[in-house]
This record gives structure tokens, C-alpha cells and sequence, in this order.
């Protein structure tokens, strides 16, 4: 007994599969993040922005070498009630907030944090005001009187030890560590922006 097909069937030719618009979407994306990962990968490898520490000489010259961190603005109405919880000295809460009045400066909240577990002091400086801070795991928020877009440098308060100072700041898209000082004469230099 011989199985002969059957006369109605015939085969049928096959299409070539045609790749998706979406599928061609997807490639084109993932090239393009892989081209501009390797120009910044390429531009980057210039810039030694990711030292463990940045040193005192770094700060004076190149305003590029400077970290941007986005700080939140405190109101003009809460300026004296923020400043009243500040470190600062009643002259020095009244100069500022003199100064708020006149717009000359905005008031921003820096929250700090030891990012490390070393724990530590910083100074921040920021202009003719600066103000010292002991860095525990729960952020301590540090007014800082600035312009629109202001310089503060950090720098250790006391020997920063063998693990050295790792301070964190909590900015206005969240928590940031710093890079860590590990001497006396370091200073990290930072751009705060009012936001």
C-alpha cells in the first residue's frame, strides 16, 4: 500500500521574514548608545575627574575641574528661620539675611552625609561665610548663602586618617557621594546650583 499525496495539496512558497520596525528601532537605539558610551568613554579618558581626591592646586585655576551638585532654594520668606538653625553667628545670620533681602543671594539647603563610615569633619567654604560640620550616617543639612550659581570647596576640618574624609551631599535628584579627601591640604571644589 503506496501513500500518494494528496492531489489538492501543493506546497507553498515561503516568504522571506522581514525584520520589525520595532526591531530596526531597537538596533539603531542600542548603536547609538554604544557609539556615544565609547565618545564618552574617549573624551573622558583625558579627564581625571574620578581621583580618589582632588588637590588644594586644582581649585585656584580650572573652573571645569569644579563638581555641579543642584541644591534646592530655601524661600526668601524662611530665610531667617533657616539661618536661626544655622552655625552661623547672629552677625553673620543678620549680614545674610541682609543680603537675602537685597537679592544678592539665594539661601540653599546642603544636606551632608558620610558616605564612607570613616566619619570626619569638613569645612565648607563658601565665599567670606564658612561653616564646620561632623559627618554621621544621617544627613546634617549645612544654609549655604550663594548667587544663583556658587563655589563652595570642601576641605577636611581635621586630619582625615588613613581611610581618609568621604563626604556625600543629598542634591536635588538625590543622594551623591563626593570624592573622598585623604589629606590635610586637600579641597574638593564644587559648583552649587540653586534650584
Amino acid at each position: 500500500m503506496q501513500n500518494k499525496p494528496d492531489p489538492a495539496w501543493q506546497p507553498q512558497p515561503q516568504t522571506a521574514e522581514k525584520p520589525s520596525n520595532l526591531r530596526l528601532g531597537l538596533i539603531g537605539m542600542a548603536a547609538c548608545v554604544l557609539m556615544a558610551g565609547a565618545g564618552l568613554h574617549f573624551y573622558g579618558a583625558g579627564k581625571n575627574t574620578s581621583g580618589p581626591a582632588v588637590g588644594a592646586e586644582s581649585v585656584t585655576g580650572d573652573d571645569s575641574q569644579r563638581m555641579g551638585l543642584p541644591l534646592n532654594v530655601i524661600a526668601p520668606q524662611n530665610a531667617a528661620q533657616a539661618l536661626a538653625r544655622s552655625s552661623f553667628s547672629a552677625q553673620q545670620q543678620a549680614d545674610i539675611l541682609a543680603a537675602v533681602k537685597r537679592r544678592d543671594v539665594r539661601l540653599v539647603a546642603m544636606p551632608v552625609y558620610d558616605a564612607t563610615g570613616a566619619g570626619g569633619m569638613i569645612t565648607l567654604v563658601c565665599g567670606p561665610w564658612q561653616q564646620s560640620v561632623g559627618l554621621t550616617a544621617k544627613p546634617t543639612t549645612v544654609i549655604l548663602p550663594i548667587s544663583v550659581s556658587g563655589h563652595v570647596e570642601v576641605i577636611p576640618a581635621a586630619p582625615p586618617g588613613p581611610a581618609g574624609i568621604g563626604s556625600g551631599a543629598i542634591t536635588a535628584f538625590g543622594p551623591m557621594p563626593l570624592p573622598v579627601l585623604y589629606k590635610q591640604g586637600d579641597t574638593l571644589a564644587l559648583t552649587v546650583i540653586a534650584q
